[in-house]
């Protein structure tokens, strides 16, 4: 049988491409399907088996959930359940025994990172004119952060107007908020400073236990959604550490983003279901969008995992093929997985 093409005509006759009709379609029919099948086997299992108490189906109920979630499942690429459940909700630094991130790469490894590098802009030129008084609502003062907006660069990616406060421009209130939550920003009395854990990044220079810091709060503590336009969308971030599988199993070479970001919705369906109906975007190419955004530039690229071709269809509108990079492989090693 031949394969369909994501942008081939659907079969189905309604003159859409594949992609914007019935593969989504077939996407939510398929989770429905697995719990189907869920129960047939669950019934297949109970047979004509008899129990004394409800503590005893339980029980058989649990030891078969038990086993069949350590079965490698194709839509996780080979995952079992329970390894997908850990890496969504577990500690990544309990993680080990599948992903190890590499506590003992040189610093030098960091320095162009581009997450590293406005970090430390930020906390140097913060300790030279700390205390800073911020503003009504919190913020860091106007100049400041216009002083920050231009050295990382960010004009031509988001906010392409001089800002007005600093929510206008998206690295900077982040990285506030992400340098906050690893404890090397505080503010007390309405006056940002750095706490001495952030004085001794600058002074004893950054070392890759600060890069796991700013990567494990920026993956388990940050919020992604809060300043986009998206959905809620939790897997998209609650799944980076299965994203960062992905990209180890499949972006080996230069691949389509929303490619990519099928493999998130195949593993995990019932993300199209948060999107709903749309005038002009299916809910696939919602999901997509958000997940080369928030995942892909938002986290991979500014961690340096990945390396990023952008080319541009439209003013404004960007097709991104994506490739892990070197550093990817130089910090992150998988075992104990397929």
């Amino acid at each position: 049988m031949t394969k369909i093409g994501r942008n081939d005509p659907c079969p189905c006759g309604s003159g859409k491409k594949y992609k914007n009709c019935c593969l989504g379609k077939e996407a939510q029919e398929g989770e429905k399907a697995r719990a189907d099948r869920l129960m047939e086997e669950i019934e297949e299992q109970l047979g004509d088996r008899e129990f004394g108490s409800i503590e005893e189906v339980n029980a058989f109920l649990g030891g078969f959930m038990e086993r069949k979630a350590s079965v490698p499942q194709m839509d996780f690429l080979g995952l079992s359940s329970e390894q997908v459940h850990r890496m969504l909700h577990a500690p990544l630094e309990s993680l080990d025994d599948m992903v190890r991130f590499n506590h003992g790469l040189e610093p030098a490894a960091f320095q162009e990172i581009p997450v590293v590098k406005n970090t430390l802009l930020f906390l140097s030129w913060l300790q030279e004119k700390e205390p800073l008084k911020a503003t009504a609502k919190g913020n860091l003062p106007l100049a400041f952060a216009r002083e920050l907006y231009e050295a990382f660069n960010e004009r031509s990616h988001s906010f392409p107007h001089p800002i007005r406060s600093e929510q206008d421009a998206v690295s900077v209130n982040s990285l506030r908020h992400i340098l906050k939550l690893c404890g090397w920003l505080k503010k007390t009395n309405n006056r940002y400073s750095l706490t001495a854990k952030g004085t001794k990044v600058i002074e004893k220079g950054f070392s890759a236990p600060h890069f796991f810091t700013l990567m494990n709060e920026f993956v388990r503590r940050f919020n992604w959604g809060f300043q986009d336009r998206y959905a809620s969308l939790w897997i998209v971030q609650g799944g980076a550490v299965f994203s960062l599988y992905v990209l180890h199993r499949k972006a080996r070479r230069f691949i389509p983003a929303e490619q990519l970001g099928d493999y998130l919705i195949r593993a995990f369906p019932a993300v199209l279901d948060e999107v709903g109906p749309m005038a002009y975007w299916t809910p696939r190419e919602k999901v997509s969008s958000c997940f080369s955004l928030r995942l892909l530039v938002r986290f991979c690229e500014y961690f340096g995992f990945v390396d990023i071709r952008r080319e541009e269809k439209k003013p404004h509108i960007f097709e991104l093929s994506v490739k892990k990079s070197a550093f990817y492989d130089q910090y992150i090693t998988w075992s104990a997985v397929p």
